[in-house]
């Protein structure tokens, strides 16, 4: 566990999600240059905001799960000036994620007035997700030790539809005993996910007066899906990250920026991957 920064002070979260990189640095999924679009990303995040309290990735770092895939995401996000925090998704193969990760992908980070949790809902074979008992109790008791700490939950697998038909089966089969969870802690204020490729902004309120928690989903670094499809379809925006500052308060804003261009565009034709 880590803790660094004033409480007093807001902390600014980067969050990658599903860059899906290949063991070969110049592989295609569904025509987008994974390594590339990855580049891109960073470079804007290099330039925007240059050193953030967190880097945050959130699963499918790797497509085919391989060791070099990994060891070149770490080459890769050097580029942004930050700790790195990183939790599986359901291409990666959990052995190498964290023969490479190692400490990076520590569970548990303390940054300013905040508690960031990862958990992993990898369930190996599965596109979709579960969060096992062992990460309930890592939640559990996480959030019992935080103290005063305001707390942001992330994990790959959406816990709620997202509103995709051919997509929302795929997340975690357990959503609402991870929401039933949370809502004896109301100092968690946000669940924050990948997997989807989309956008996602809701609210999810509990009966306890002021327990507001949000629900967040990122595009993707490299492919997105049409929100709101009933089959699986790709839309043309390009590669995306999302911002959070976190403040001392419990509150948070946050925002998706995109890589604009025609060089991230997917394969219109493609019925999957």
């Amino acid at each position: 566990m880590t803790s660094h920064l004033d409480y007093d002070v807001p902390v600014t979260i980067v969050q990658l999600t599903d860059p899906h990189l290949f063991s070969d640095p110049d592989a295609r999924l569904l025509n987008v240059a994974t390594d590339a679009s990855l580049r891109a990303v960073l470079q804007d995040i290099a330039v925007h905001y240059p050193s953030p309290d967190l880097l945050l990735a959130t699963g499918d770092i790797a497509q085919d799960g391989s060791l070099a895939a990994y060891q070149r995401f770490l080459q890769l996000t050097a580029i942004v000036d930050a700790p790195l925090r990183s939790l599986p998704g359901n291409h990666d193969a959990r052995d190498n994620f964290h023969a490479v990760l190692q400490d990076k992908a520590q569970p548990v980070i303390d940054i300013g007035n905040w508690r960031v949790i990862l958990l992993d809902t990898l369930i190996p074979g599965s596109n979709g997700g579960e969060l096992l008992p062992d990460q309930l109790t890592l939640l559990k008791t996480a959030a019992q030790q935080a103290g005063k700490k305001h707390i942001l939950v992330t994990l790959h697998h959406n816990p709620v539809a997202v509103g995709c038909e051919w997509l929302d089966p795929m997340m975690i089969s357990n959503g609402q005993q991870l929401l039933d969870v949370i809502e004896d802690f109301p100092q968690v204020h946000a669940l924050l996910w990948g997997h989807v490729h989309q956008e996602y902004d809701a609210m999810h309120q509990y009966a306890q007066a002021g327990h507001n928690l949000r629900l967040l989903a990122t595009p993707s670094t490299c492919i997105q899906f049409t929100p709101n499809s009933s089959q699986f379809s790709l839309d043309t925006t390009g590669p995306g990250y999302r911002w959070l500052t976190l403040h001392p308060d419990g509150q948070l804003d946050t925002g998706v920026r995109y890589i604009p261009g025609q060089d991230f565009q997917p394969d219109p034709l493609s019925g999957g991957y």
